[in-house]
């Protein structure tokens, strides 16, 4: 019974890791479209260090035949390299997809067992040990000489096509696409990106009146909440929760540009809410006949916890002021060294 429950349950994340794969082509042609063959390899780079990363942990040492069958190490590596600057180096995208699946996956075991977005840890992972790469000035987030179609680009509106930002953002219709196409399949719901947008905006609002430059685009914010955020195991089952976490999302990342944060602000605010998506689980979690409903005591104990999550963003904020943020970094990669050693 628990192999056949187990089987099913492999064989669900690998379709919904299909269709994944799938609602990025548009984002794949975009990129490929601007850029030629340098952000496709960039995404093949982390794709190769995400599978080559499971191949050597889970398969070799761990000595699990099954890791590869659900296709999370091409989803992760994919996802990771779309997250990237388009010229980011070569090797540096192979160690954000190799980090992202082997600190954000291949620790806890299986897919489902994750606690961490490992898409987010690849990208913390590059701005910790390689912080001139995604810098703003760097020059791995554009390059005319190989700009494909700069004419038609200068001549369309940046919800079209752009050739500024991560991979991922450098055309929001793309995005949308991807993202019409995981509803239309039942992948992801509207819950999380749309509760995660109109805290956004709403704080794009605020940070204009407080005049507050934010730097982190609009691509960026709508890639992040379609094809980051709604992570299957990192982010909570149910309506309630969901909406709850997009919430907490927005406003984390709102308080962390307050705050002068900016490349970090979302990569802190979804690591913060994840370790907290079990607790919203159990708080928010339909009643026996199925129904969602939020009671009294629901509300108390969400806001409680939006409370402790808060206080966590300005614990973290002058952490980062502090200079401390990588250390913690450190103090993961111990801890993630030690479990896979007591897991192999």
């Amino acid at each position: 019974m628990f192999r056949s429950k187990r089987r099913e349950l492999q064989e669900n994340i690998a379709k919904t890791n299909i269709d994944i794969l799938i609602s990025l082509i548009p984002m794949l042609l975009v990129a490929f479209l601007v850029y030629q063959v340098t952000p496709i390899l960039v995404i093949l780079s982390a794709v190769i260090g995400s599978e080559l990363a499971e191949v050597i942990f889970s398969l070799l040492i761990q000595r699990k035949k099954d890791t590869l069958k659900d296709f999370s190490g091409i989803v992760i590596g994919a996802l990771t390299g779309l997250v990237l600057a388009p010229f980011t180096p070569i090797y540096v995208a192979a160690f954000a997809g190799a980090m992202a699946t082997l600190f954000g996956k291949t620790i806890y075991g299986e897919t489902e067992k994750k606690i961490f977005n490992p898409v987010i840890l690849g990208k913390l992972f590059v701005l910790t040990f390689f912080p001139a790469v995604l810098a703003s000035n760097s020059a791995a987030w554009a390059n005319p000489e190989v700009l494909n179609i700069s004419e038609s680009i200068s001549g369309l509106p940046s919800l079209i096509l752009t050739d500024r930002g991560i991979i991922g953002e450098l055309s929001i219709i793309a995005i949308v696409l991807g993202g019409i196409y995981l509803i239309f399949r039942s992948k992801i719901t509207w819950h999380i990106p749309v509760s995660f947008f109109v805290t956004i905006f709403f704080g794009f609002y605020i940070a204009s009146n407080q005049n507050i430059n934010v730097t982190t685009s609009l691509g960026e914010v709508i890639f992040m909440g379609v094809f980051v955020l709604t992570d299957t195991f990192t982010t909570p089952q149910h309506g309630f929760g969901k909406v709850f976490f997009g919430f907490l999302a927005g406003a984390s990342t709102i308080i962390f540009w307050f705050m002068g944060i900016q490349a970090e602000a979302i990569v802190y605010s979804v690591l913060i809410l994840n370790p907290f998506t079990r607790p919203i689980n159990t708080i928010y979690k339909p009643n026996v006949f199925g129904v969602e409903t939020v009671s009294f005591a629901e509300i108390i104990q969400g806001l409680g916890l939006a409370i402790l999550i808060i206080a966590l963003v300005f614990v973290v904020s002058y952490l980062h002021t502090l200079g401390f943020v990588p250390y913690i970094v450190y103090i993961y990669i111990v801890y993630g060294i030690w479990r896979l050693y007591n897991n192999r």
